[in-house]
């Protein structure tokens, strides 16, 4: 049976693999850096050089270890050599960073300062951080979700230094005392958390030699998928596995497989440089590039490869695929935001009359963009789900500001009460709340700012000072707001009143915090959109009399999550973010909001190094297409209450025209737009267009980016609040305030998507 298997392997090896598979797969000894590009079949290589080192190599299963990134991938490559070996072989150890240093630890827990440990896991460790705040009285000072941020950075940025005094650099002084509070009482538990785990392997192959020396005898291959996701600190573990004192190789092999093309984590700590300086620190490497696609057609790859071609933090290589095609890229240039989730749902359309829609995939950079495809795949009735996030009218912000207006509109509305009447913080716990719902049931007469009123009255209530001055100022929010007052106003009025931005931005870790302020951000836009459509009397003629224009925007919302609970077909496109697309992929992609400021996003405009990985992403998303690739951009979005122009995304233009048709939808119909959209995917014939309506115009051309005009040697001539304007690296914005500077200079504050920035004004180009 044992023979079987080796010449069934040897035969899948020699022809299932492609040449530079195969190489991959019986290099034997020494390093060997794999450069697997998107849709090469990576997977398929790391576990065929298992099996080969296993069967062929006749190499003992326990001197082999596979690093991957997620239980998921581990499992994958596990399924895989099980079906092979058919329980002849042994499997080696696959499996996380994580999971093989929890097992370094529990094999050897005479070298902990505590053989007998418990993990941390991340509820854990909030938890810590709570007692820790409580403590100390630090809860106006700091949010636990953003201090486990904070010590998680600072462990990976710590990277096995020897001294542990760094952290003085790293926090301001009361974060220092924090985290040697945790720290304390972390040992005082015998805990580790998830850092720890690979920082102490990481000191014991650095200060134990015998320990390192029983580790390399043991282990005579490594290797690890997925390289250009790690960190810094798993980097240097690493390093000291695999090297001697000498810093030569001490194992027999090391493999390692990435796609630095493909690294699009930074900001939880995977560095692009890994992939690039591997090569130096574990000279002599031999290096084997995979570059067959075996997903896209090779329109689609030779686009991929002319953008990431912009890249200077990369091994150059050139996708290629024997797919051959023609016409599979389209650029649809839509006059509005509203306009292209409009013809996104259009497309759709056409895609079902032939095809399934789970086959198709509409990504975007930020969550808060999918607001109005949602609303226009429902109006559509296209099925649809979020992947890897929440639709946005059941996100946690969202929601919170529904159910402050929904008490605007109705004062007994018991549910949107108790969901922010402690939110933000105001100080009222769980016991106060169900008191809260006991007092209500007995009066159910009471609206929530009667009974509020009558339990502040009450001496019965027995509440203490600070609850009751937590509840006035809770009632304050709603001090003079009625159904008279617009949404947008009314929105205005409870941001502010209840500083919800800020307390987002204090609640949450920098990355999820700027996500939700976004999203906050998007609801309000959706909030003018529908008051302009309010207004337009030819769009409410079947709304009841005397509705306000509140209770019609709750009822509208209402009614779009009524849609979305009654939708029960399992053929829906996905939607996701460009990241949660990696390792994906579908018979056609689209990709919207393709503009300067959104795809490369404006906070990534500042250095060469964000810029490069806003490329990556843009890179990741155009390798998903399998058959088909449409890139939508819109020419102005509906921005802080004003109408602005963005300029087309640089990476469109990266695209060779030869390869890319590109649609003038600006001033378009749906009707043209679904015509043409039948066309392009089924290749019919273009018939010649009709003099009216004015047909859809083919045009390889983009607008060109605003012009900047000469600033006015008066200062303060020329400039004004509510202006929009233009900057190189934060993209388009609205003035909000203009102020004299130094040398009859003007500092000009302008409200950007990314946040507000004072900026000199021969910096702005105005639009």
């Amino acid at each position: 049976m044992i023979d079987a298997i080796k010449n069934s392997f040897n035969n899948f090896v020699q022809r299932e693999l492609n040449e530079q598979q195969r190489a991959a797969v019986l290099q034997k000894d020494g390093a060997l850096l794999i450069i697997a590009g998107a849709g090469s079949g990576k997977t398929r290589v790391i576990t065929s050089r298992i099996a080969h080192m296993i069967i062929n190599e006749k190499i003992e299963p326990r001197s082999i270890v596979a690093l991957t990134f997620t239980n998921k991938a581990a499992g994958e490559m596990k399924e895989r050599l099980i079906n092979l070996f058919q329980a002849h072989y042994q499997l080696p150890f696959i499996g996380t960073f994580h999971s093989y240093c929890l097992l370094q630890l529990r094999t050897h827990p005479t070298l902990l300062q505590f053989p007998s440990f418990s993990i941390l896991d991340a509820d854990d460790q909030l938890d810590l951080i709570k007692k820790i705040s409580k403590k100390y009285a630090l809860a106006k000072h700091i949010t636990p979700s953003s201090v486990c941020s904070q010590i998680s950075n600072y462990k990976n940025k710590m990277v096995g230094t020897d001294n542990p005094d760094v952290s003085v650099e790293l926090f301001s002084p009361l974060m220092r005392e924090i985290y040697l509070e945790y720290e304390t009482e972390k040992s005082r538990a015998h805990c580790f958390d998830f850092d720890d785990l690979i920082l102490t392997v990481l000191q014991l192959l650095k200060n134990n030699k015998t320990f390192k020396q029983q580790f390399q005898t043991n282990v005579r291959h490594i290797l690890i998928d997925e390289y250009q996701d790690t960190s810094q600190v798993q980097h240097n573990l690493l390093l000291s596995m695999a090297l001697n004192a000498k810093k030569k190789l001490a194992l027999d092999s090391l493999c390692v497989v990435g796609d630095e093309d493909q690294s699009i984590y930074s900001w939880r700590g995977a560095t692009v440089a890994n992939m690039l300086k591997f090569q130096q620190d574990f000279a002599p490497v031999t290096c084997v590039k995979i570059e067959q696609n075996y997903r896209s057609v090779q329109p689609i790859l030779e686009a991929a490869n002319d953008v990431i071609g912009n890249n200077r933090l990369r091994n150059p290589k050139n996708l290629w695929s024997t797919r051959a095609a023609k016409n599979r890229l389209l650029v649809a240039a839509c006059q509005s935001g509203d306009q292209e989730a409009s013809f996104i749902a259009i497309l759709l359309k056409c895609i079902a009359q032939k095809k399934k829609l789970n086959n198709v995939a509409i990504l975007y950079r930020t969550h808060f963009q999918s607001r109005s495809i949602e609303e226009a795949l429902i109006h559509h009735a296209i099925p649809y789900r979020i992947i890897g996030g929440i639709r946005f009218y059941e996100r946690k912000e969202i929601k919170d500001l529904l159910a402050y207006l929904r008490l605007v509109l109705n004062p007994y509305d018991k549910i949107s009460a108790l969901r922010i009447i402690n939110t933000p913080s105001r100080g009222l716990g769980q016991k106060f709340e169900d008191s809260f719902v006991v007092s209500w049931t007995q009066n159910p007469l009471l609206n929530m700012k009667q009974l509020i009123d009558w339990l502040l009255k009450n001496p019965d209530a027995d509440l203490g000072k600070s609850k009751q001055t937590s509840l006035r100022e809770f009632l304050e929010i709603f001090q003079g707001l009625d159904t008279t007052t617009t949404p947008s106003a009314l929105l205005d009025t409870i941001l502010a009143r209840t500083r919800y931005l800020s307390y987002l931005a204090d609640a949450y870790d920098m990355q999820e915090a700027q996500t939700k302020i976004e999203n906050v951000q998007e609801f309000v836009q959706a909030v003018m959109v529908f008051e302009r459509k309010f207004n337009d009397s030819s769009a409410h003629t079947q709304r009841p009399p005397n509705q306000s224009m509140l209770e019609a925007f709750l009822h509208e919302v209402a009614l779009l999550q009524e849609k979305i609970e009654d939708e029960k077909d399992h053929n829906f496109v996905q939607m996701m973010t460009l990241h949660a697309a990696k390792g994906l992929e579908f018979d056609t992609v689209i990709i919207a909001g393709l503009e300067e400021g959104l795809l490369p996003s404006s906070r990534s405009l500042n250095t060469n190094e964000d810029l490069e990985e806003e490329r990556r992403l843009m890179y990741v998303g155009m390798t998903r297409a399998k058959e088909h690739l449409v890139l939508f951009n819109a020419a102005s979005r509906f921005t802080f209450g004003q109408i602005i122009d963005y300029p087309p995304s640089r990476f469109l233009k990266e695209i060779p025209r030869a390869l890319v048709q590109i649609a003038d939808f600006e001033e378009a119909s749906p009707l043209q737009a679904r015509s043409f959209f039948e066309r392009w995917l089924y290749n019919q014939a273009m018939p010649a267009p009709a003099p009216t309506p004015k047909p859809v115009a083919l045009k390889p051309t983009f607008a060109a980016k605003p012009k900047a005009l000469a600033q006015p040697k008066t200062p303060g001539i020329g400039w004004a609040k509510n202006q929009t304007v233009y900057h190189q690296k934060f993209g388009a914005g609205l003035v909000a305030e203009v102020e004299r500077a130094p040398e009859q200079e003007l500092y000009v504050t302008v409200m950007f998507k990314g946040g507000k920035k004072k900026i000199l004004s021969r910096f702005l180009q105005k639009m």
